[in-house]
């Protein structure tokens, strides 16, 4: 079976750590991220049933066009968001390996 992002386990490949230290400010941007994506298929799904619910006309194509550009772009910025949380949770797991600090505090009080 091929690896696919959707299909495969994340931690198959050892040199992964499951657990590993990120800043919170990313974690903020992936949750504005995540309700940004929702509000689009919301309002993408209301003018799908819009017509047969109360008349009115869907959005049109451009409209649709440029919000599913929109979830797109998101997906983009959600991969780098992604791709700098794994690329420090990795980096703190190799200075922890080593038995370096993980960050600039002594490391007596780490």
């Amino acid at each position: 079976m091929t690896q696919h992002p959707l299909t495969q386990n994340p931690w198959t490949i050892e040199t992964d750590p499951e657990h590993g230290l990120v800043p919170l400010s990313h974690l903020i941007h992936l949750d504005r991220a995540r309700y940004a994506i929702g509000a689009i298929a919301r309002m993408v799904g209301n003018s799908a049933s819009e017509p047969d619910a109360t008349g009115a006309p869907p959005l049109d194509t451009w409209t649709v066009a440029a919000l599913m550009g929109g979830v797109e772009s998101l997906c983009d910025h959600l991969g780098s968001l992604t791709d700098a949380m794994l690329e420090q949770a990795r980096s703190c797991a190799a200075e922890d390996d080593r038995g370096g600090a993980a960050h600039g505090a002594p490391v007596s009080i780490q």
